[in-house]
Order: structure tokens, then sequence, then C-alpha cells
């Protein structure tokens, strides 16, 4: 599942992006000369090709997977502030419901995807 998710983030990252994996499952990209809202819109786009993702099973059936995003933006290059942002960000995504995207600073009532 994860080599399919990483091919979707790769697949949606400009030339300027990182992607790359960060922690056990989580994954990070790295979005230079991208504000918030820019990095939110992108991140969508990724989480909403991510739910579309139909993964077949060795048994039977296929496997369906979703996503929960954090996403965080820096002008001032703080690289810790940056990951604590965006981490609180997924907390909360992951927190009200799952397969969602919020933005640093959002509270729950600010996600987007499903409902």
């Amino acid at each position: 599942m994860l080599k399919h998710v990483a091919r979707v983030v790769r697949e949606s990252s400009r030339d300027a992006d990182t992607p790359a994996r960060y922690g056990g499952e989580g994954m990070a990209l790295i979005l230079p000369n991208t504000d918030l809202e820019g990095a939110h819109a992108i991140a969508e786009c990724v989480r909403t090709a991510i739910e579309g993702l139909r993964i077949p099973r060795h048994c039977e059936g296929m496997l369906e997977v979703t996503a929960s995003l954090g996403v965080g933006a820096s002008s001032a290059g703080d690289k810790e502030e940056l990951i604590g942002q965006t981490d609180a960000a997924l907390y909360v995504a992951e927190r009200s419901g799952k397969n969602r995207t919020v933005q640093a600073g959002a509270q729950t009532t600010n996600v987007v995807g499903a409902e």
C-alpha cells in the first residue's frame, strides 16, 4: 500500500517539490515557494488521488485507501516550527474523522474532506 501511496505523492509533485517518507507510515511533500493556500490545494489533490486508489488484495477484492493530511507553511524558514504546526494540523485531521486535509492553525470546523 505504501508504494501505491508514494507513487501518488510523487506523481502529484512538481519538479521543484521534494516528496519524502517521514516516520513509519508518514509521507511529506516539501513545496518550496508555496503559500499555505497553495500547499492546501496540492495536499487536497493528493488526498483525493489517494482516496481513488483501488489496490488488489491477494485473496479477493480491493483495498480502499484514505489519507489524513496536515498542511503548514513558513516564510521564516523555521523548520522545527513548520514541522510542529504541520503535525498539529495532521492530528486535527485524524481526530476529526480522518480522510481530511487540515491547514496549520485550523480548528476542526475548517477541515476539507469526507463528511
